[in-house]
């Protein structure tokens, strides 16, 4: 199981994404806000671990994440629609998430 942190910080935007690597899957722990240069740095390393490891099921987990704007939706519908499942707690998360998987 190795364990990789990304970071991005740019015009007062944090992002952490720490990429876990299990035997079926890969999960993302995003961290932070997503919005702004993040969600490219977000799409970058989604990117990446679609290529290294394609059989894996990305899981992106959005527990932590205080911000989401348009581009960030985006990125994250694109996501789910290529397989990736998205998890997430909260009020504000869990309405998003329902929001793009069209799920409650």
């Amino acid at each position: 199981m190795a364990r990789l942190a990304y970071f991005a910080d740019g015009r007062n935007q944090m992002l952490r994404i720490q990429v876990d690597e299990q035997p079926e899957t890969t999960i993302l722990r995003v961290e932070g806000k997503l919005a702004g240069d993040c969600v490219d740095e977000l799409r970058r390393v989604w990117t990446a671990v679609r290529k290294q490891s394609p059989e894996k099921q990305a899981v992106v987990e959005l527990s932590s994440v205080m911000t989401v704007d348009q581009p960030g939706r985006k990125l994250l519908s694109q996501m789910h629609s290529w397989g990736t499942q998205l998890n997430g707690k909260g009020l504000c998360i869990r309405s998003l998430i329902e929001e793009i998987t069209g799920s409650s």
